[in-house]
């Protein structure tokens, strides 16, 4: 049931992207909204945040089962993992920047990263923080999800998301309990990008930074990537070499998605 969960779920996304009322935020929005109100600590906080929304897809599972049985679950389940998945359109704002980055728009391609230009630290190469950002937004729209799916089933690839939205809506008010989230899919992706790139060059990333806890996800998927694709630092800070880099990260992601995907299918077969 797992197996047609996962399928399913990431064949949609893959054909239809974030999109449609099961990636319309709006309800979460309000309950936020309503939440702060409340004036509740931090963790409470995100508690009700969190837990609200899984108590009432629990709540609507058990009541579809009483009416259809078994593919109640399958139903439920798949719309939580398509709903934990990805917000935006990765690909789209992925070719955009390299449009711009190619003819020398530098504000523009600028204007397409998370981070504004004007927060980073100027000793950090545009390739750099371009890689950086791009390389998160691809991990955190698929990898989390899937990796908490098989691990802790269709409600454990909700929660991951709905700490994500609670995150973004308050401003980053949740960072820590996002960077704890993001610490496992992280390493483990971290260490598909040493086994699909240069390993040797790679490899002191899984002994040092990966069990680093100060070491965010951003950062250390970035490393993974320039190492594991012998990306050269000091070429990062000119327009061919942002191009690259971005173009890189996007190669990884792609490479990695396949191979979670079979590996996914290889665990389900036995």
């Amino acid at each position: 049931m797992s197996y047609l969960i996962f399928i399913v779920a990431v064949g949609l996304f893959a054909l239809l992207g974030a999109g449609g009322p099961l990636h319309g935020d709006r309800w979460f929005h309000a309950l936020s909204r309503r939440v702060e109100a409340v004036e509740l600590d931090l963790w409470p906080s995100l508690a009700l945040r969190v837990g609200a929304p899984l108590l009432a897809g629990v709540l609507v599972l058990w009541v579809l089962e009483a009416f259809m049985g078994g593919l109640a679950e399958a139903l439920v389940g798949t719309a939580l993992l398509y709903f934990s998945l990805g917000r935006g359109d990765y690909a789209t704002d992925l070719q955009r920047f390299l449009a711009r980055a190619r003819v020398g728009d530098e504000e523009g391609a600028a204007m397409l990263l998370s981070e504004p230009a004007a927060d980073r630290d100027p000793a950090e190469a545009r390739g750099q923080l371009a890689l950086r950002d791009f390389a998160y937004r691809g991990f955190a729209r698929w990898f989390p999800p899937v990796l908490y799916f098989w691990l802790l089933g269709p409600f454990g690839a909700a929660a991951y998301r709905l700490v994500g939205l609670a995150n973004t809506d308050s401003g980053g008010r949740f960072d820590a309990a996002q960077r704890l989230l993001d610490w496992l899919p992280s390493r483990v992706l971290l260490l598909t990008f040493c086994v699909l790139g240069d390993f040797e060059r790679s490899k002191g990333l899984l002994i040092r930074e990966a069990f680093d806890t100060e070491e965010t996800a951003e950062t250390v998927l970035a490393k993974g990537v320039t190492r594991a694709w012998r990306l050269d630092d000091e070429q990062l800070d000119d327009p061919q070499g942002v191009v690259t880099a971005v173009e890189t990260a996007q190669k990884a992601m792609n490479r990695a998605t396949g191979v979670w995907v079979v590996v996914a299918s290889l665990l389900a077969l036995l």
